[in-house]
């Protein structure tokens, strides 16, 4: 008659933590619950396939940060897992150390070396962008008393106003804006898809001045010519709206010493504050996601953040004081006591 094996420290712990810690202790949903088994199985079968570890012998001695990051470096190569899932895998390995080392003294050096792994951190950058003061401010810099001024100002309006890409800017024709009403301009997106976005009233006259300057509105002839052009007609380049934006955020730093400007500005910093000031004024993602010519919804959510980020902490700020000072927390000699049995 063959004898099994007696279920070792290891297991009896692992079955303890899923089956009465979560569920009980800690009261967590059987979906949360489902994620920590999922994160402890993919470590369990990284053990047996690594180093040749079968499930039902594994011991304390065998669970180890180096372990673990091994198991973690693995996800990645295999599976091209994103930061947060990575993450929460780590955490969910966390938690069962944390449990462990109460249940197990004896493991409290090496779960500490496992809970001192730090955190896959996210690719995700900060959005830059302009408060409405600040691109009011930045609107009002260009010398309308010359025509370069008015061409970028024009220039800068319809940015701001379309949301429009660079590259959809560049290429932007003088046949693709509709000064009448409805005003509008036609954009030649990603993949060469075209969206016709509207244009607020005094920006299509911003631009109906500067057309006049360049004489495109007298001559049928001038629909494929390129709206915005440098002075000697030469197609606008990156680099040469990046420097025209530039210039201009300095002159509006110097102007308005009192209003929070970024460091630096690009095309992109425009179209990230005209989405965040949509949805500021309460504008439904899905409009924003079709305004930008997003794909998906998803790519648009990213301001959704930065604004919902703003809204907290405009109310942190104006959130009145009703608490003068947090109570000072006393003892709890009975819990303090349990605490001390369960680390002995």
């Amino acid at each position: 008659m063959k004898v099994r094996n007696a279920p070792t420290n290891f297991a009896r712990c692992v079955t303890r933590f899923l089956t009465s810690h979560l569920p009980g202790e800690r009261n967590l949903s059987s979906q949360t619950i489902r994620s920590y088994s999922l994160a402890l199985k993919m470590y369990i079968g990284y053990l047996d396939s690594s180093a040749g570890i079968k499930p039902e012998r594994i011991e304390f001695k065998d669970i180890t940060a180096d372990s673990i990051k091994g198991f973690l470096a693995s996800m990645g190569d295999s599976e091209c897992i994103s930061p947060n899932t990575h993450n929460q895998r780590l955490s969910a390995l966390k938690s069962f150390v944390r449990y462990a080392i109460l249940e197990y003294p004896a493991f409290l050096q090496d779960g500490q070396r496992i809970l001192a792994l730090p955190s896959m951190r996210s690719s995700t950058h900060e959005i830059v962008y302009l408060e409405k003061e600040a691109m009011k401010a930045l609107l009002a810099v260009p010398d309308l008393t010359s025509v370069r001024g008015r061409r970028d100002l024009a220039m800068m309006a319809m940015l701001y106003d379309t949301g429009a890409r660079i590259q959809e800017l560049i290429s932007l024709k003088v046949k693709d804006v509709r000064l009448v009403k409805p005003e509008t301009a036609t954009l030649l997106g990603k993949g060469r898809k075209m969206r016709t976005v509207p244009i607020m009233a005094e920006t299509a006259r911003i631009v109906e001045s500067y057309m006049n300057d360049r004489g495109f509105l007298k001559q049928s002839a001038c629909g494929d010519l390129h709206l915005f052009s440098s002075t000697n007609r030469a197609q606008f380049t990156r680099p040469g709206i990046d420097r025209i934006l530039k210039r201009h955020l300095a002159m509006a730093k110097a102007a308005n010493p009192t209003i929070l400007f970024p460091r630096d500005i690009h095309p992109h910093v425009i179209r990230a504050s005209r989405a965040i000031h949509l949805l500021e004024s309460g504008v439904n993602i899905i409009v924003i996601r079709d305004f930008l010519g997003h794909t998906s919804v998803t790519t648009t959510q990213v301001y959704l953040r930065v604004n919902n980020k703003a809204k907290q902490d405009a109310i942190t700020k104006a959130y009145p004081p009703l608490i003068e000072a947090v109570p000072a927390w006393r003892e709890n000699s009975d819990l303090m006591a349990l605490l001390k049995e369960l680390c002995s």
